[in-house]
């Protein structure tokens, strides 16, 4: 396993370990999106797709700068995906997540969020967006609560939603408050702890300057 990988603990006790993908992933990449059901596969690409065209792939686990990927893992088996990917605003990236479909609202969505924020942060970036259909209430509760300033636009059944990452002060203030949760659910495992998911957390103030209109 990488020397970059980090481990946490969710909520339901299990241990997660997070990861950059690399071009050897590309097979079990492709398989996890062919094994998601309609409706995640609907929502992570607006539409069913049972196939991933294998340039696409190569792109997910390139290791490119600008498209950036992370690969949650379970016991080995991966369990969850999180991607930025830069587009023609060096200071803005459009993010995107899945997670398998029998380990919903265990708080990997939002780990692998976390990590995006503070790597794209890191490399300079100011905002994320995502694009997320209506109905899909979970990664919406994921945006809402991760400790972030955001704005949101709703407009022809997609809820546009900007994450101000110009300071990262109130995610790592969210970050410890997880965190804390997560020991007092899962004392006595003696796992190292990155942050679990929270549902109900206080969600984070408007930004009116970082997030402007796309």
């Amino acid at each position: 396993m990488s020397a970059a990988t980090e481990r946490a603990v969710l909520r339901t006790g299990e241990q997660i370990a997070i990861a950059r993908a690399e071009p050897a992933d590309l097979q079990r990449v492709a398989e996890f999106y062919g094994e998601l059901d309609d409706e995640a596969t609907h929502f992570r690409f607006f539409g069913v797709r049972r196939h991933i065209p294998e340039a696409e792939l190569r792109r997910v686990v390139g290791g490119d700068s600008r498209h950036i990927t992370l690969l949650a893992r379970m016991n080995g088996r991966l369990v969850g995906i999180g991607e930025y990917i830069v587009g023609d605003d060096p200071t803005e990236a459009e993010v995107a997540f899945a997670v398998a479909d029998d380990h919903h609202r265990e708080g990997i969505a939002t780990l692998l969020l976390e990590r995006l924020a503070i790597i794209a942060h890191d490399h300079g970036l100011l905002r994320l967006r995502a694009m997320v259909l209506a109905g899909n209430a979970d990664m919406q509760l994921v945006l809402r609560t991760i400790g972030l300033p955001t704005k949101n636009i709703f407009e022809d059944g997609i809820v546009q939603t900007c994450l101000d990452i110009s300071s990262l002060g109130s995610l790592r203030e969210a970050i410890a408050s997880r965190r804390v949760a997560t020991v007092k659910i899962t004392a006595g495992t003696g796992a190292e702890m990155l942050t679990p998911f929270v549902k109900g957390e206080p969600g984070a103030e408007e930004s009116p300057s970082g997030c402007r209109p796309a």
